[in-house]
């Protein structure tokens, strides 16, 4: 079957979304020559069984940027724990893993869950790299009584009373409050104040709790909110009137939660329109991804983000240097906040699966809910801690803020992690070099 014949079942047995870059889409959109004929195959009995696991991403469409790294983080790390003799609690069984790809379409997130779960017999699935896949693949995960490992940080994931579902990372709310808080902490430190402030957030469900999330941090500063700008994902073909608002009313912090596309167009045209706001301050978006970076070079200094991770972390993370040298050396690229998280996961099944009495579902997510985990305490845990609350929020995750210079991330907030000072006002566009 060629992959083009069956573009709904866009499922993979253990290939690597980074070693299929020259045509991802060629190759992730077919069953790629495999049949699963059992839900659970245990090999021959001298050998260790295997323990199925699936990951859901987005590796085509607009959320790629965030299903790639997830894809293939997940991949290269559970290569590395199979290669270190598996779990050992459980005779060196090996981890086996099913990719999905849910070509940026929520819907097909809770299909393709659905589909790993039923057909394939996996374990626990990892997914879904945005909220809004997260939305309908977490439901259907819990619908199959399967624990879900997310890469997501929408606030509305954790608030539905679903039973299997674990959150890896950072609240957006966690992430909306360190963005205004660094603000804050700029003003207060520079004396340049915001006059009036805008949000613009795509309609996605990560987007809008990052938006609801600023409005609120927002009321512990004076700053008066012009507007806060929803608008279509990826179906915007002219920022220019939206941005030409904002200036022409003095609008001098710019918030934003966009995906990289829609991010880059909007740097564009704020540079073309010269618009020059104090900061243009994101939450968890656009200028964390390597398309951002590929995309808008030098045009993308000095803006800032909230996010959990960047990869100047490595200079003071043995764990973290580690694995992101070999996953440098794999993919040629840095390990990013998606990547790190689900190498997080990945150690977070594992010691799950060490403890777990029984290779079954519940089992392992009464393991999961019982993590307590700092870093380093298995080789997979390089980012924060673990620590699940009832709702499956991760309660030891952080957030910090991070500016590009000379088109690289650097920390600027908090100060304990700081590692340049962070340039507040932006420069404006006619004394860029």
């Amino acid at each position: 079957m060629s992959p083009d014949e069956d573009s709904a079942n866009p499922i993979q047995r253990g290939k690597s979304a980074g070693a299929m870059a020259p045509n991802r889409r060629q190759v992730i959109a077919g069953v790629a020559g495999f049949a699963i004929s059992a839900p659970f195959v245990v090999t021959a009995k001298a050998a260790p069984a295997t323990i199925p696991v699936g990951v859901v991403v987005g590796l085509t469409g607009r959320s790629a940027p965030w299903g790639i790294p997830v894809a293939d983080a997940t991949r290269l790390a559970i290569d590395m724990v199979n290669k270190s003799g598996g779990i050992k609690s459980k005779e060196g069984a090996k981890l086996e893993l099913f990719v999905a790809d849910h070509q940026s379409n929520p819907q097909m997130a809770g299909t393709q869950t659905e589909r790993l779960i039923q057909t394939a017999g996996v374990l626990a699935v990892f997914g879904n790299a945005v909220s809004g896949a997260t939305m309908v693949g977490s439901a259907a995960a819990d619908r199959n009584k399967t624990p879900l490992i997310s890469t997501d940080s929408g606030d509305t994931l954790s608030s539905r009373g679903l039973k299997y579902y674990f959150r890896i990372g950072a609240r957006t709310s966690l992430l909306s409050q360190t963005a205004i808080d660094f603000a804050k902490s700029m003003a207060e430190t520079t004396k340049v104040v915001p006059k009036s402030v805008a949000i613009l957030a795509d309609d996605t469900t990560f987007s809008q709790d990052a938006a609801n999330g600023l409005v609120k941090a927002l009321k512990g500063t004076d700053w008066p909110l012009f507007d806060n700008i929803s608008f279509p994902a990826g179906n915007v073909g002219d920022f220019s009137p939206i941005i030409q608002r904002l200036k022409l009313n003095g609008v001098d912090l710019f918030l934003q939660a966009t995906t990289a596309p829609d991010g880059i167009q909007i740097l564009q045209a704020c540079k073309a329109l010269d618009y020059n706001p104090i900061a243009s301050l994101h939450v968890l978006g656009a200028p964390y991804t390597p398309e951002f970076a590929s995309n808008a070079k030098a045009t993308g200094n000095y803006i800032t983000d909230a996010v959990g991770y960047v990869p100047e972390l490595v200079n003071s993370n043995p764990k973290i240097a580690e694995f992101g040298r070999i996953y440098k050396e794999t993919y040629n690229r840095n390990l990013d906040d998606q990547a790190s998280l689900a190498v997080n996961g990945v150690g977070i099944l594992l010691d799950a699966l060490e403890r777990a009495p029984t290779l079954d579902r519940e089992a392992i997510t009464k393991a999961l809910r019982e993590t307590d985990l700092e870093v380093g305490s298995n080789p997979f845990i390089v980012r924060d801690g673990v620590k699940f609350s009832e709702a499956g929020d991760n309660m030891r995750a952080k957030a910090l803020v991070m500016q590009i210079i000379d088109q690289q991330q650097r920390i600027v907030f908090p100060q304990t992690l700081a590692t340049v000072k962070a340039v507040w006002p932006m420069p404006k566009w006619a004394a860029r070099v």
